[in-house]
């Protein structure tokens, strides 16, 4: 500790520092503790660099929800077909051992569409299931992100069929695959006057689309506009 001014200064010199650290709080290796970020940290490396799994906010859980109907491998492993109301979860630290071998992979906002999508299947009639694989959008992080702009087939987004939904689309997936487009039903109109909330409508009428000339939200928010709802798309699981 060094005078500096009216306070003082507190240097941190090295091999003390390290020996400081393990000391009074028991983290072994000091470099790879300050360079654990939320992404890659799990319980197992707290429990090897700190000797306590909670030493810093983790997520057990964290990572990609995922159904496989047969087109995807996990470190050479087929995933096989997932059925209705189950879904895999693939760690960040296993996605690069991931090969969807799919046409198509869908973005869904809503892990109850994720789970029972074939309910929804009747409004997507250009949907082949036999073709596709699904994705929870829910805590991608930079790893999905990554994976994500180098996977080579279609990736389309099941959203929510609002100006949030929207927004999300826009911000969330057009950054990192530009040439993304939107799942939008057939009888989008007809479900919008049938089942869609005024009071959602209204909830989320300020919100501004700084993408608005993409030609899928443009269509999405005309029917919107047209209607003056919005529709969750959980609505179209019945």
């Amino acid at each position: 500790m060094e005078k500096s001014g009216s306070s003082y200064l507190v240097r941190g010199l090295p091999g003390k520092i390290e020996s400081f650290a393990e000391h009074h709080w028991g983290i072994r290796d000091l470099h790879r503790f300050a360079l654990a970020s939320p992404e890659d940290r799990s319980r197992e490396s707290l429990a090897e660099i700190a000797g306590d799994s909670k030493a810093l906010p983790n997520h057990p859980l964290a990572g990609i929800v995922i159904r496989s109907f047969g087109h995807c491998t996990l470190d050479g492993q087929p995933l096989m077909h997932t059925p209705l109301g189950s879904a895999i979860l693939i760690s960040p630290a296993q996605l690069p051992q991931l090969r969807v071998t799919a046409n198509t992979l869908i973005a869904i906002e809503n892990s109850e569409c994720l789970l029972k999508f074939e309910k929804a299947l009747p409004h997507f009639a250009g949907v082949d299931r036999k073709n596709v694989a699904l994705v929870l959008r829910w805590n991608w992080g930079t790893a999905w992100q990554k994976w994500l702009r180098c996977w080579p087939g279609t990736v389309l987004h099941f959203p929510d069929y609002d100006r949030a939904g929207l927004r999300i689309f826009a911000t969330e997936l057009l950054p990192h695959r530009p040439e993304a487009r939107l799942l939008i039903p057939a009888n989008l109109d007809m479900l919008m006057t049938e089942r869609g909330s005024r009071e959602l409508y209204l909830r989320h009428e300020h919100l501004s689309l700084s993408d608005a000339k993409h030609p899928d939200i443009a269509r999405v928010n005309a029917a919107i506009e047209s209607s003056r709802k919005a529709l969750e798309q959980e609505s179209l699981l019945h």
